[in-house]
C-alpha cells in the first residue's frame, strides 16, 4: 500500500518543486524552450564575468520572454557591471512601468548612475550634515547601500541584518523593509520573514500594503515549503512527521486543494481513517466542489466499512460534471467500492455504462490497453463466487494521483490503481489483489522481493497476498510473520495480520493473544477490541465478549472509537447473539381444510376439516459448550391441538375379510354419516425432552429428543390389523355370528413414550431486520431428515358396536406391545422480497415470497404379544402402516415485527405470521401438499 501511495505523492512533490522559493503570487510561467536554453547562458556568461555577454543574452531572453523579472534583475545588474548606470537605472523603471515585483527593483529605479564598475550606491547617499539628525541618517544610507551590494553578490545573511539595521534607524524607508524580508526569504527563512513584516508595520513603514501583500506571498511560501518537508518525510516513512508538516501547510494555505489532498494521503498511509476523512469533510467545507475530496472521502467511508455514507459519495461525484476521463476514472472507483462492500448487484450496475465498445485512442494505446483489462478484470470479479476478503489496504487500494502543474496551482486527478500504466511486479501485485485474483499477485509478490528483497514494505505486501491464498499459502504467510514478529515483536500490524489468520486456522486462543500483543503495543487500531471480542467468542467465552462490545460501543458514545450507525448495529447484534443463554419460542399452525378423499376399494370418503396445532418450546444454552465449533441447546417442547372442526365420514360399502366380499351400506345416507373430531387441549398433549448441536457456521445441526405422551388421547386409539387374513382370523375367533360389527382399541400406561432422531440443514439469507436499507432479497429453507420410534406395552380391548357405532358389549381383552416408528423428511424453500415499512427505524417487516415444499413418510406400526383368551399368542401389522410423499408450492406472505431493543442490543424478539397458500405439484399424496397453511411465530 505505502509503496503505492508514495508513488502518487511523488508526483505532488516534483510538481511543487519546480516552483522558486520566492515565487509571487503571479508568478510566470516556467522557462522552456529557447528562452530557457539563452537564459542559462545569460546566467552562466555572468557568473564567469563575461557581462558583455551576459547582457546581450540576457536581451534576447526577454525578447522572448518579457514577463520573467528575473532576467530583467541579470540585464539590470550586467549593465551596471559594464558601468553604464544610467541605462541599469532606465532598464529598472521600465520593469517597473510593466508591473513587475521585486525587492530590489525600486532601489535599482531610484539609485544615481553609477560611474564605474561595481561601484557602491554611494551616489545615492545625502550630503554631509553637521547635525546628529544628519550623521544617523547617512549612516542608515550606508547600511542599506551595503545591504543592497551584498544582495546583489548573494550574500543573504550580510544583507538581512544590514537591511534590518538600516530600516530601524529610518522606518520610513520602505524598501528597505522589504529587501529585508527578501533576504531572508531567500534564506529560506520564512517564519523570520514573517517576524520582519510584523516588525516593520509596528515600526511605522509606509508601504503597508506592499508588506501586506508580501505577507500573503511569504504564507504560501511557507506552506509550499511545509509540504515539501511533508513529502520528505513521506518517503522517510515517518508517517507523524508528514501529518504535522501537511496539516501546518493546510492551515497556511486552507485554499490550495493539493496541500488538502496531501494531508489526507499522509493520514491514509499513517492508517488515521477517521482523521483522513475529516480532513476530507473540512476540504468541502471549503469547496463543495472538491471532486478528488469527495472521491477519497468516499473511499475512506467504505475502508472503514461505512457503505451507505460510501455509495453517497461516490454517487454525488459521479453527477458532479467533468471530463469523460475523470468520470470513467471516478466510476471505476465506485465499482471497486460497491465489490469491496460485497454488493455485486450495485458494482455490475456501476460497471455497466463502460461496458460499451470505448473509441480507439491512437495517441495513448497503452491506456486504452489498460482501462479494456481494468474492466474485463472488475465484470469477472462481479460474476465471481469467491468471498470477497476482508477489507484492507492491499484488498481495497487507495486511488492513485495523478499530478501536474497548472496555471495556478498543481492539478490532480484520481484513477484506481490498475490504471497507472506499469510500475513494475510490485504495482502488477497491488492490481491482482485488487482484482482478488490472489495466485497472479502470489506471483507477482515473490517477483518483487527477489528485484528488492530488503524493501520491508515489498515484504509485507507478499505475506498479505499469501495470506489470501490456500491453505499451504497461508501458513507460509503465518511463518513469515512468526520470522517478523521474532525481530520485530512491537509490530502492531504484523500482530493484527497473524491474528487474522489464526482465526481463519480456526486458533482463536492464539488469535486472541496477537490481538492483545497489538493493543500492548499501543500502535494498533482502535478497532482492535472488535477482534477481541469475536476472538473470544470463537474461543467459547461468550461473557467475555459480551464485555468487549459493550465497551466499545462506550468508546464510540466518547468518540473514541468511529463507529458509523451500520457498524454500530452490527456490534449490537453480536452482543444480543452473545448474550442470549436461554429463550422461548410459541407457535401456532393452522392447516386448511382440504378436499374429500376418492373412495378406493371401499374405503370411506373422508372430508377433513379445519385445524390448528401448537408448539411451546423453552431452550438453554450452557456457555461451556458454545464456541466456533458449535452451539448446543438444551430444550423442553409442549405440542397439541388447539383447535379441530373434525370430519365426516360416508360408509359406502361393507367388506367381509374372510370372503373379500363387498356388500353396499343400504342404510340410509344420513344413517351412514358419522362426524368424528379430534381431541384439543392438554389430553392432545405430548412432551419433548432433548438437545440438539449446530455444527458452527455450516448450517447443519442434529438432535435427538425424548418424547412423552402426556395427554390422555396421546396413550389411546384404534388398531385394525393390515392384514385381512389376521382379520378374519380374530373375527372367526372374537366375534359371535350375530355380531357383525367390533371395536378394537389400545391403551398405553401413563409413563409411555418414544424417542425421535434428526439431522436439518438449513439456510437462511436476508432473514434479519435490516436498518441500512429498506428493501432486500430474502432466500431461506431447510431440509431435515429423521427417525421417530416408540415400544410400549398396551392393554387391547375388542368392543361390540350397534348400528349407530356405539360400544354396547365388551367382546374381549387382551395384554401386548405396541410398536410404532416412522422414518421421514421434509423440506421447504423461500424466496422472496422483504421491505421495511413505516418511518425512521421502524421494526415492521413484509416479505411476500414464493415457496416449494416437499415430504415424505414412511410410516410403520405393529402389534406384538397380543393373547386374547382361547388364541395363541398374536403379532400382525396394523393398516396405518403406508409411505408417502407429496410437493406443493405456492405464493406467500410474512409480516414480522421485532422488538426487545436498547442501547447494546439490536431487537431480541419477534412476532412471525405468515399465510400461504399451495398447489399440488407431486407426489402419491396430493391432499397433504395443497391448501390453506398459516403459521403464528414468538420467538422470545
Amino acid at each position: 500500500m505505502k509503496t503505492t501511495l508514495l508513488s502518487t505523492v511523488i508526483a505532488i512533490a516534483l510538481a511543487t518543486a519546480t516552483a522558486p522559493v520566492l515565487a509571487q503570487a503571479d508568478a510566470p510561467l516556467p522557462l522552456s524552450g529557447a528562452a530557457y536554453r539563452i537564459a542559462e547562458q545569460a546566467f552562466a556568461a555572468y557568473e564567469r564575468g563575461d557581462y558583455p555577454a551576459a547582457y546581450q543574452q540576457s536581451s534576447e531572453a526577454i525578447r522572448l520572454r518579457p514577463d520573467v523579472v528575473r532576467l530583467r534583475l541579470l540585464q539590470i545588474y550586467a549593465l551596471q557591471k559594464l558601468g553604464r548606470g544610467a541605462e541599469a537605472q532606465q532598464r529598472a523603471r521600465r520593469a517597473l512601468d510593466a508591473g513587475m515585483k521585486d525587492p530590489a527593483l525600486p532601489a535599482l529605479a531610484a539609485a544615481v548612475p553609477k560611474t564605474t564598475t561595481g561601484a557602491a550606491r554611494s551616489a545615492a547617499l545625502p550630503r554631509a550634515s553637521a547635525t546628529a539628525a544628519d550623521r544617523n541618517s547617512r549612516q542608515a544610507y550606508l547600511l542599506a547601500t551595503e545591504a543592497y551590494a551584498a544582495y546583489d553578490a548573494g550574500q543573504m545573511g550580510i544583507a538581512a541584518s544590514k537591511a534590518e539595521q538600516a530600516f530601524r534607524q529610518q522606518p520610513k524607508q520602505g524598501a528597505w523593509a522589504l529587501l529585508w524580508v527578501a533576504a531572508l526569504e531567500a534564506q529560506q527563512q520564512p517564519e523570520q520573514a514573517d517576524v520582519a513584516i510584523s516588525t516593520a508595520l509596528q515600526l511605522g513603514a509606509p508601504n503597508v500594503e506592499e508588506l501586506r501583500a508580501r505577507r500573503v506571498v511569504l504564507t504560501r511560501q511557507r506552506a509550499l515549503l511545509l509540504a515539501q518537508q511533508a513529502y520528505r518525510s513521506l518517503s522517510a516513512g515517518d508517517d507523524a512527521a508528514a501529518i504535522g508538516h501537511a496539516r501546518d501547510a493546510v492551515k497556511l494555505a486552507p485554499e490550495v486543494a493539493s496541500y488538502r489532498l496531501l494531508l489526507i494521503t499522509a493520514q491514509l498511509q499513517g492508517d488515521q481513517l477517521a482523521d483522513a476523512e475529516h480532513s476530507a469533510d473540512q476540504a468541502l467545507q471549503v469547496d463543495a466542489n472538491d471532486l478528488n475530496a469527495r472521491v477519497m472521502r468516499g473511499y475512506l467511508r467504505q475502508r472503514q466499512g461505512s457503505t451507505l455514507r460510501a455509495n453517497e459519495d461516490f454517487d454525488a461525484a459521479l453527477a458532479t460534471p467533468g471530463s469523460t476521463a475523470q468520470q470513467r476514472n471516478v466510476r471505476l472507483l465506485a465499482v471497486d467500492a460497491a465489490l469491496a462492500a460485497g454488493d455485486r448487484v450495485r458494482a455490475a450496475a456501476l460497471l455497466a455504462p463502460l461496458q460499451a465498445p470505448v473509441p480507439a485512442d491512437e495517441k495513448d494505446a497503452r491506456a486504452q490497453l489498460l482501462l479494456q483489462q481494468g474492466i474485463e478484470q472488475r465484470a469477472k470479479a462481479i460474476s465471481s463466487s469467491r468471498a470477497l476478503p476482508r477489507i484492507s489496504a492491499e484488498a481495497y487500494p487507495a486511488p492513485v494521483q495523478h499530478c501536474q502543474s497548472g496555471d495556478s496551482s498543481n492539478v490532480c486527478e484520481l484513477m484506481p490503481a490498475d490504471l497507472q500504466g506499469d510500475g513494475g511486479a510490485a504495482q502488477r501485485a497491488y492490481a491482482a489483489y485488487a482484482r482478488r485474483d490472489y495466485a497472479d499477485a502470489i506471483g507477482e509478490a515473490r517477483q518483487a522481493v527477489q528485484l528488492a528483497p530488503e524493501d520491508v514494505n515489498l515484504q509485507g505486501l507478499l505475506t498479505t497476498a499469501l495470506a489470501a491464498g490456500n491453505r499451504v499459502q497461508q501458513d507460509e504467510a503465518r511463518q513469515r510473520l512468526d520470522a517478523a514478529l521474532a525481530q520485530h515483536p512491537d509490530d502492531a500490524g504484523a500482530l493484527m495480520q497473524r491474528g487474522y489468520l489464526n482465526q481463519k486456522a480456526r486458533e482463536p486462543a492464539r488469535a486472541l493473544a496477537d490481538f492483545h500483543a497489538a493493543e500492548a503495543t499501543g500502535k494498533a487500531p482502535k478497532s482492535v477490541v472488535l477482534d477481541q471480542a469475536y476472538a473470544s467468542a470463537a474461543n467459547g467465552d461468550h461473557p467475555q465478549a459480551v464485555t468487549l462490545l459493550r465497551s466499545a460501543i462506550d468508546r464510540a458514545d466518547a468518540g473514541e472509537l468511529p463507529l458509523d450507525e451500520h457498524q454500530r448495529y452490527n456490534v449490537r447484534n453480536a452482543i444480543a447473539n452473545y448474550s442470549r443463554e436461554w429463550g422461548v419460542i410459541a407457535s401456532a399452525g393452522f392447516r386448511g381444510a382440504r378436499q374429500a378423499a376418492t373412495n378406493v376399494g371401499g374405503a370411506a370418503i373422508s372430508t377433513p376439516g379445519d385445524s390448528v396445532f401448537s408448539t411451546l418450546e423453552a431452550f438453554w444454552r450452557p456457555p461451556a459448550f458454545n464456541d466456533q465449533h458449535g452451539t448446543l441447546e438444551l430444550y423442553a417442547r409442549l405440542l397439541n391441538t388447539l383447535y379441530d372442526e373434525g370430519g365426516t365420514y360416508e360408509s359406502i360399502r361393507a367388506v367381509d375379510p374372510c370372503t373379500g366380499e363387498s356388500t353396499p351400506d343400504a342404510r340410509a345416507r344420513a344413517e351412514r354419516l358419522s362426524h368424528s373430531r379430534s381431541t384439543t387441549g392438554w389430553p392432545s398433549t405430548i412432551a419433548s425432552f432433548g438437545m440438539r448441536y449446530a455444527f458452527g457456521q455450516t448450517g447443519l445441526s442434529a438432535g435427538i429428543e425424548r418424547r412423552q405422551f402426556l395427554g390422555s388421547a396421546t396413550r389411546q386409539g384404534e388398531v385394525y390389523p393390515a392384514s385381512a387374513a389376521v382379520q378374519c382370523r380374530l373375527q372367526l375367533a372374537l366375534n359371535p355370528p350375530l355380531e357383525a360389527s367390533t371395536l378394537a382399541r389400545y391403551r398405553l400406561a401413563s409413563g409411555s413414550g418414544g424417542w425421535m432422531s434428526y439431522l436439518t440443514y438449513g439456510y437462511y439469507h436476508g432473514t434479519d431486520l435490516r436498518t441500512d436499507v429498506n428493501q432486500w432479497w430474502m432466500v431461506s429453507g431447510y431440509a431435515q431428515g429423521g427417525y421417530t420410534w416408540d415400544d410400549n406395552g398396551a392393554s387391547f380391548t375388542l368392543d361390540a358396536l350397534d348400528a349407530n357405532g356405539t360400544p354396547v358389549r365388551r367382546v374381549g381383552e387382551a395384554n401386548g406391545r405396541l410398536h410404532r416408528e416412522q422414518w421421514f423428511a421434509a423440506g421447504e424453500l423461500r424466496a422472496g422480497r422483504s421491505f421495511r415499512f413505516g418511518s425512521g427505524q421502524t421494526h415492521w417487516v413484509v416479505t411476500p415470497y414464493v415457496v416449494i415444499g416437499a415430504d415424505w413418510l414412511d410410516q410403520r406400526s405393529r402389534v406384538r404379544d397380543l393373547r386374547y383368551p382361547l388364541l395363541p399368542s398374536q403379532s400382525f401389522a396394523l393398516n396405518d402402516s403406508q409411505r408417502s410423499w407429496s410437493l406443493g408450492a405456492g405464493p406467500g406472505v410474512g409480516v414480522r415485527y421485532w422488538f426487545r431493543e436498547d442501547h447494546y442490543n439490536t431487537p431480541r424478539s419477534y412476532l412471525d405470521l405468515t399465510v400461504q397458500y399451495r398447489f399440488a405439484i407431486g407426489g402419491g399424496d396430493t391432499q397433504r401438499a395443497k391448501g390453506l397453511f398459516a403459521t403464528a411465530i414468538l420467538y422470545y
